[in-house]
């Protein structure tokens, strides 16, 4: 790596330092942090076009100039390496003249879970497990449940929770209308019941085509054993499928393909991606907010950053925008995917009428955000109207205790802006011991961690929901005022009587106090917010819950070590399933022979 200081009354190169060769360079600002990545073919030429009369009429470029302090670039074999290296180093270190491409919220998938002796295909929002399957994204929740309601009807597949299934003496409702087929009672048996699944997870991957050939094979053999009931309902999972096909099908297509379609509304720009597999639509997903500083070609850029985060890539790519770079993207996916594929800017008619659907599935995504944003934007009006605030809401955050009898205290913290929840500001505090069971000392506590040093800082809410009485907002307003924030207003909201929801009382540090109004949106945001921070409360409190059973009654074993103890959770899962496990079962994890399988089973019990 070499670096070149620029002096700051000369923001001209040697560029005789700078080598004719492929490479990556960083424009470097304050303590080196970078500001800029980029890779070029001819790092001599790339770097000259940054500092020519042309670029310093761009302001953009103008003040990414002005703040570079140092500039440095690596040499590289080739352009595909610097592409690698490129894509890397902006991981890294996140630069904030590079486009970020992030997802404007966590889509839904569908689940099926593998570790179920029957699985259930269910909906998912979060992180994913190595040893279940995950179908999507999609765009949202309605989409899924529409897909969950093919699955039900055409394969029977159960999507109710293990807990339900494992404690059922009878079918329930949706075997009575003709979802689900009852493995609960057995009235399908594990191979059946497998074959479904098997079918339902070809449907979820794309492989549509392939299942409906599959179904005829199947009605036609049944049809020739005169099993005509078997082959009747082959003939209806194939009628049903093709009702779908018909509104959920690309004519014309019949291979994998992504279609990218760049849109620019005024300042708003977005990017989303529509796929298909096997001529079905099977997802979409939205990128949106895109501050593109330096106008780069952001068709190529969300390319290189998106494919190299994800396993798979289909053979065909398809962009409303030109791509400039198409030959070295090409060989970076086919070394990446060990396959050919093709980006397709030069568009025919049929690769337009794909992106009239990615261009409407983004669109209609932006719709639902901006209907969420106007409500929380109307809801955060009200709110100021209703407590005479001076200043405008801009951030507003709720917080909450919970415990156990006084032990295992935690508090939270959540945060919510215009634009609606905003979870990258959500906190959760363990109580200290001398605080739990204390709820006023243990809200001060959390005030007090969630603030302290914060004076002057920019990131500050404007406003705090707490969940208590007068008390409460006593003494955590004297709490800001001894940690010199004066300014953050604070409203409590108290339950009413048989801690109905339309009895809460509304009071503030001013001494405005409000009886809940129903048609007021402020009040159901205030509301909104104290319910999200107690069940972010309560849904972690459980989990420590748990985790403290688990450790105490592994714990009190004998002769089970840290390691040891690893080994059971991880090849049980949890200690209900360790319950159930035999002395044979126990045995087969290493390190555990059959006395000490006698006596963790005594243990457990």
């Amino acid at each position: 790596m070499v670096a070149i200081e620029l002096a700051e009354e000369s923001p001209f190169l040697d560029f005789k330092k700078i080598p004719k060769t492929p490479g990556v360079y960083k424009f470097l600002g304050n303590r080196n942090q970078p500001l800029y990545i980029g890779k070029a073919k001819n790092l001599n030429s790339r770097l000259r076009s940054y500092f020519s009369r042309s670029s310093s009429k761009n302001q953009k470029i103008k003040n990414l100039v002005e703040e570079t302090r140092e500039l440095n670039f690596t040499k590289t074999n080739n352009e595909l390496d610097a592409l690698l290296l490129e894509q890397h180093l902006i991981k890294e270190y996140l630069p904030k003249y590079n486009v970020q491409f992030k997802d404007g919220k966590g889509y839904p998938f569908i689940r099926i879970n593998l570790k179920q002796e029957f699985p259930s295909a269910v909906i998912h929002l979060g992180s994913k497990k190595e040893d279940e399957k995950y179908f999507g994204p999609y765009p949202n929740r309605y989409s899924v449940r529409n897909v969950l309601s093919l699955i039900q009807k055409v394969f029977k597949v159960r999507n109710c929770s293990e807990s339900f299934f494992k404690n059922r003496n009878r079918p329930c409702i949706q075997y009575e209308i003709n979802k689900c087929s009852a493995p609960c009672m057995g009235y399908v048996s594990k191979k059946d019941y497998s074959r479904e699944v098997n079918l339902a997870e070809m449907l979820l991957s794309g492989k549509g085509e392939h299942l409906v050939k599959e179904l005829y094979e199947e009605m036609d053999k049944s049809s020739e054993r005169k099993q005509y009931e078997k082959a009747a309902k082959y003939r209806d999972k194939i009628s049903s499928l093709r009702d779908v096909q018909r509104s959920q099908s690309i004519s014309g297509f019949h291979e994998d393909i992504d279609a990218i379609i760049v849109l620019e509304e005024g300042k708003h720009i977005s990017i989303g991606v529509t796929q298909v597999r096997g001529g079905w639509v099977v997802g979409h997903k939205n990128y949106p907010n895109i501050n593109n500083k330096l106008s780069s070609n952001l068709a190529e850029s969300f390319i290189k950053t998106y494919y190299l985060e994800n396993s798979n890539c289909p053979s065909k790519i398809i962009s409303n925008k030109k791509i400039s770079e198409k030959k070295i993207l090409e060989i970076f996916l086919k070394d990446r995917f060990k396959k050919k594929v093709s980006l397709i800017s030069n568009l025919n008619n049929k690769d337009k009428g794909l992106l009239k659907i990615a261009e409407a599935n983004s669109k209609k995504i932006k719709r639902f955000k901006d209907l969420g944003s106007r409500r929380y934007g109307k809801g955060f009006e009200n709110i100021r109207k209703l407590f005479n605030l001076e200043e405008d809401l801009i951030s507003v955050e709720g917080f909450d205790i919970s415990h156990q009898s006084g032990k295992n205290a935690v508090g939270s913290c959540v945060s919510f802006n215009r634009e609606g929840i905003n979870k990258k500001n959500y906190r959760l505090f363990k109580i200290s011991p001398k605080n739990s069971g204390n709820d006023i000392g243990s809200m001060i506590e959390v005030i007090e961690r969630r603030f302290k040093r914060k004076k002057g800082s920019k990131d500050l809410p404007n406003l705090l929901i707490i969940d208590g009485g007068e008390t409460h907002l006593n003494k955590v307003k004297a709490s800001l005022k001894g940690l010199g924030l004066n300014d953050i207003y604070v409203i409590s909201i108290s339950k009413g009587a048989r801690r109905k929801a339309d009895m809460d009382l509304f009071s503030s540090c001013k001494g405005i106090k409000k009886k809940f109004n129903p048609k007021n949106s402020g009040m159901l945001l205030i509301q909104e917010i104290r319910d999200e921070s107690h069940r972010f409360c309560i849904t972690n409190l459980k989990k420590a819950r748990t985790h403290n059973l688990t450790q105490s009654q592994l714990d009190l074993i004998p002769g089970i070590g840290v390691k040891l103890k690893s080994n059971i959770l991880r090849y049980f899962g949890s200690i209900e399933q360790l319950k159930k496990a035999s002395v044979d079962d126990i045995r087969r994890i290493q390190g555990i022979g059959e006395e000490k399988a006698k006596v963790i089973k005594t243990s457990i019990g």
